[in-house]
Order: structure tokens, then sequence, then C-alpha cells
């Protein structure tokens, strides 16, 4: 099974997508009863689902309290949950080397740019087949104007990350742009 993470990087405001699951409506065994909760565990050999209410409290049941479908959902999930607890996420920009072209009015410097993701697996077992999806949001074509904002799009895939360990990736770098000439004459 392989697990994915979404990413978002904001270059603006430096920023990233949360990790975390979505508030689910859960459902009793019988049907009768419900509530919303926010999924944050689940551990498949005791059965133990920890869940954070509305209200920010964490409660800790057994999932046999729980519909087929809420414990299907937990099965399934198990393994992306745990990893949204213990995986942390480390963003740092890179700058590859600058190519400068000039003519006799105008300079351009052309720099590759992106990411450097460190992800820490906190946890205490390797976590296989990881697949890290990104969006990059940069702005483009801002010579006269504010000019617009821009997106690339990948993926990382990881096929081991160890327990206690850090793995370093890079996204696949951008080309910025940009452009000075010189003040016309006049007057």
């Amino acid at each position: 099974m392989k697990t994915k993470f979404g990413i978002a990087l904001i270059c603006a405001a430096l920023s990233a997508s949360s990790l975390a699951f979505e508030q689910r409506e859960f459902h009793s065994a019988d049907g009768t009863k419900s509530f919303k909760a926010l999924p944050i565990g689940y551990d498949k050999k005791t059965k133990i689902v920890t869940v954070r209410k509305t209200a920010g409290a964490e409660i800790r049941f057994k999932a046999e309290h729980l519909s087929e479908e809420d414990r299907k959902f937990l099965e399934e999930n198990a393994d992306a949950l745990e990893a949204s607890q213990k995986l942390n996420l480390d963003f740092d920009i890179f700058n590859g080397e600058r190519e400068t072209i000039r003519t006799d009015s105008e300079r351009t410097v052309k720099t590759p740019a992106g990411y450097e993701i460190k992800i820490l697996n906190r946890s205490k077992r390797n976590i296989d087949n990881v697949e890290v999806e990104y969006t990059i949001f940069h702005r483009k074509d801002a010579e006269n104007g504010p000019g617009s904002i821009a997106q690339t799009s990948g993926s990382l895939d990881i096929s081991t990350l160890f327990a206690g360990r850090e793995d370093l990736n890079k996204t696949r770098p951008i080309t910025l742009v940009r452009y000075s000439r010189q003040k016309s004459g006049g007057g």
C-alpha cells in the first residue's frame, strides 16, 4: 500500500498545507448514534481508535463500538493516520547556479530554485512506499505589472522512510528569471 501526502508550497508565504485528516462523522455499531471528530490514530493490533472532538479533547475507544464502514475506513487509513502524527516536515529554499546574460541595454539573471523537503520519521517502524505530492505557486510574467500566479506540481517517491531517521529530497527546480534594463535618456 502506498502512503500519500499532499503538500502545497506557496513561495510568497512559505507555508504548507496540513497533512491532517478532515473531521468525519462516526456512527455507532448499531447505527443509533453518531458524532463528529477528527481521526488521529488507530492501532491495528489492539483495535483502539483515537479521535479529537471539536472541543479539542482526545478520546480513545475500541473500534468494535463503530459501524462496519467506519472500521473499514480506519483499517484502510491506519498507516496514513500514524504517519500524519509521526512525520515532521521541514522546508528550505534552494537556489542553483545563476546564469547572467548581458546585452547593451539589459541584464537577465536566471536562477533555478525549488525546495528541499526534510522528512523525519519519528515512529518506531519503517514506512514503505511513500509518495509526496507537491504544488509550488510562483509569480510569473511580472515585468510590467503584477503578473500572474503559476503552479508547478510534481511528486517524490520514497521507497522507505527509516524509523528515527531523516530523509532529504528536492523538488524539481523552477527557473526564476529577473530582468533589469538601463534607464533610457530623455528630457
